[in-house]
């Protein structure tokens, strides 16, 4: 059953390549909220609660604080939840570029709910970059957390993101899951070192400029050693780490592989769960590997998730 709200307002990027950036080549939906008490009888014979789509639900008052919430059928308090986080360069894309990939997940694990999400962009105008991003994350996963009882679902929930909302699941995963909400996370191509001096230092013709502006612009800050350290997984991940999964494209111009590679070995080297996939694509995957990509997630997930 589906209700259409308020759509929230979208936010341009200057150039086609920008909003790509650090994006998954997927796309999303706009937001509808509905708590529906509507319930069907499922071939067992149980009563349970019909799937539920709420889009636009505002998490803040900001107009990118919103998510869209898919519920599914019969779900109960140990139904788990997947948290969807974009790219775009931490300044651009928006939540109906990951809808392939609700698609995708509700395709393969049709028994778990999942949240589609935007959060504050990095601006210098508006001051906002990794603090306020990261509270935007934050926020959602309290708000699944307080109203769990009202969706039916569990509070616990794995994390997917692609490019920079990989970097974004990673750091929030290693760094902000003191209660263990967050249980195993998976990164699409994501950048795990921000101190990389000669990544930060190249000029990348797919941004249409230094990389470091980029990263300057999310952290608050030109070059600081210390502070890109602090907002790196690979710096911040630690032997009690959650499991992770990890994607990448081998021919990727934008986000360097050996990053990845990077953090493979340090989850090897720490005892993390952990799962790695190369795949010959660039900056993204095309459908047939964005399908195996979800099969992998998702039974990672699986062996991983305690509701």
């Amino acid at each position: 059953m589906r209700v259409n709200f308020k759509t929230a307002s979208k936010y341009k990027c200057n150039a086609m390549i920008k909003r790509c950036f650090f994006s998954l080549m997927t796309v999303g939906v706009v937001l509808l909220f509905v708590v529906m008490p509507s319930c069907q009888v499922d071939d067992s014979g149980n009563q349970g609660l019909s799937d539920t789509s709420m889009l636009d639900l505002h998490y803040g008052s900001h107009p990118l604080q919103t998510l869209d919430l898919y519920l599914p059928t019969g779900r109960s308090s140990a139904t788990p939840t997947v948290v969807l986080i974009h790219g775009g360069a931490w300044q651009a894309g928006q939540k109906e570029e990951m809808n392939t990939w609700v698609n995708l997940i509700k395709m393969e694990w049709p028994e778990a709910a999942i949240v589609n999400m935007n959060y504050r962009l990095a601006s210098a105008s508006d001051g906002i970059h990794h603090t306020e991003i990261s509270n935007d994350i934050q926020s959602v996963l309290q708000l699944l957390y307080t109203r769990r009882n009202e969706f039916k679902v569990s509070g616990n929930v794995a994390l997917l993101g692609a490019s920079a909302g990989g970097h974004l699941a990673m750091l929030h995963a290693y760094t902000q899951n003191g209660q263990g909400q967050i249980q195993c996370v998976s990164n699409l191509f994501g950048p795990s070192v921000l101190n990389d001096w000669s990544w930060y230092n190249s000029n990348n013709p797919w941004l249409g400029g230094y990389v470091g502006d980029v990263i300057s612009l999310y952290a608050g800050s030109t070059w600081d050693s210390t502070l890109y350290t602090s907002l790196s997984p690979y710096w911040q991940v630690n032997s009690s780490s959650v499991p992770t999964i990890l994607f990448h494209g081998s021919l990727d111009p934008i986000v360097p592989l050996y990053q990845s590679q990077w953090m493979r070995g340090k989850l090897n080297q720490l005892g993390v769960p952990h799962a790695y996939h190369e795949y010959p694509a660039f900056h993204g995957f095309d459908a047939n590997q964005s399908a195996e990509v979800c099969e992998k997630s998702v039974a990672f997930f699986k062996a991983h998730f305690n509701p």
